[in-house]
């Protein structure tokens, strides 16, 4: 009856030792079993585990990679530019029992890291230029940083993931004078440049002008090449015994062959820049071959010393109008070879060219001697 009387007591206090004996770890935890303060071994594996009760103990350390975020710090850079930077560290417990016997807690540590973390960007930033820090070197500078923070946490039983710079600005204080100095430097690039495009623009208008000096010279020169070097046109009269015309006649000037004369007997002969002049000129008959020649000097255009042999007679109409070159007056020459130029520009397609009053075209319309004239209101 006795012992009856005390089961329940007893069934209890068993339910009682053996909930206080049990505990779980989650997977995102480590567990430290402590008796009476001496470590006994580290649990790094979820689920449900024993312990003695009233004699251990267990702590549950956070497995999860821990951020630490504070506020912008002024940092001093290498040209002595002071800087607010603000940035974020990334780690998570390695080692669970140094973590505890070190820090004991995640608060400690955010401390612990965070005093780490900005001696070693402090003292990257003291050895590297604002441009460095700004854009050009900022990966690596951070890797750097993260790789120095790591070796100085390990003895935490922390590891470090990363430091990453999340903002990097100037003091309000100074933020004026460094866009000052700034403005003043591109200022200053900007001028530099203009110099030189200057120098460079400089040249080539001054080359330019060489060329077109050069240029206009030999169009002068040859234009005036052009004038000496030309050929006097004239129309060639075919003509039998009897005196009639003679079609069809093949004729050959200085030994090439020239054309063959019309049903009116003619044929348009443009005399080279030579001295003599030999026509040659044959016909073939139903019975017999005609043949004919003419000889003579060319002077200023014009045959001289002429002789004459053969079936055939030949004879010029000499017509001056149809002298081009050096036998006929430049101008003309010119204002013939515009006319050209428009008339071939112009008449395929029907274009309508608007012209300047100052143009030459306008001068040769004036009439000779007289310029052009356009009263504009």
């Amino acid at each position: 009856m006795k012992i009856a009387a005390y089961l329940p007591v007893a069934l209890i206090l068993g339910v009682i030792v053996f909930f206080l004996s049990i505990f779980t770890v989650d997977e995102r935890e480590y567990a430290l079993v402590l008796q009476l303060g001496e470590h006994k071994r580290t649990i790094k594996e979820p689920g449900l585990h024993f312990k003695i009760p009233l004699i251990q103990s267990a702590i549950l350390i956070d497995r999860r990679v821990q951020t630490s975020d504070v506020g912008a710090d002024e940092f001093l850079t290498v040209d002595m530019e002071r800087l607010l930077i603000d940035h974020i560290t990334r780690w998570h417990v390695k080692d669970p029992l140094l973590f505890y016997m070190t820090v004991r807690n995640v608060q400690e540590a955010q401390g612990r890291i965070q005093n780490v973390v900005v001696a070693e960007l402090r003292d990257v930033v003291s050895n590297e230029s604002i441009l460095n820090i700004i854009a050009e070197e900022r990966e690596a500078l951070m890797t750097l940083v993260s790789e120095r923070a790591r070796e100085r946490i390990d003895d935490f039983g922390i590891m470090v993931n990363d430091v990453r710079m999340k903002r990097v600005d100037f003091p309000p204080e100074v933020e004026d004078n460094v866009f000052a100095r700034m403005e003043a430097e591109r200022e200053r690039i900007a001028a530099r440049h203009r110099a030189e495009g200057e120098e460079i623009a400089m040249e080539v208008r001054a080359q330019a002008d060489a060329d077109r000096q050069r240029i206009l010279g030999e169009g002068e020169a040859l234009a005036t090449e052009t004038f000496a070097e030309g050929f006097t046109e004239d129309i060639l009269l075919l003509k039998d015994e009897e005196g009639l015309p003679v079609s069809g006649a093949f004729v050959t000037l200085n030994g090439r062959d020239i054309g063959m004369s019309d049903t009116a007997g003619r044929i348009t002969v443009a005399f080279p820049k030579v001295d003599q002049v030999t026509l040659q000129a044959q016909v073939e008959r139903e019975d017999s071959v005609l043949h004919g020649s003419l000889e003579g000097s060319l002077e200023n255009g014009h045959l001289t010393a002429v002789s004459r042999s053969g079936e055939l007679h030949l004879e010029f109409e000499g017509r001056p109008a149809t002298y081009l070159g050096y036998l006929a007056d430049e101008e003309f020459f010119r204002f013939l070879k515009s006319l050209s130029t428009y008339q071939r520009i112009m008449l395929p397609s029907g274009t309508t060219m608007v012209l300047s009053t100052d143009s030459e075209l306008f001068d040769y319309l004036g009439g000779p001697g007289m310029p052009f004239e356009v009263e504009m209101e």
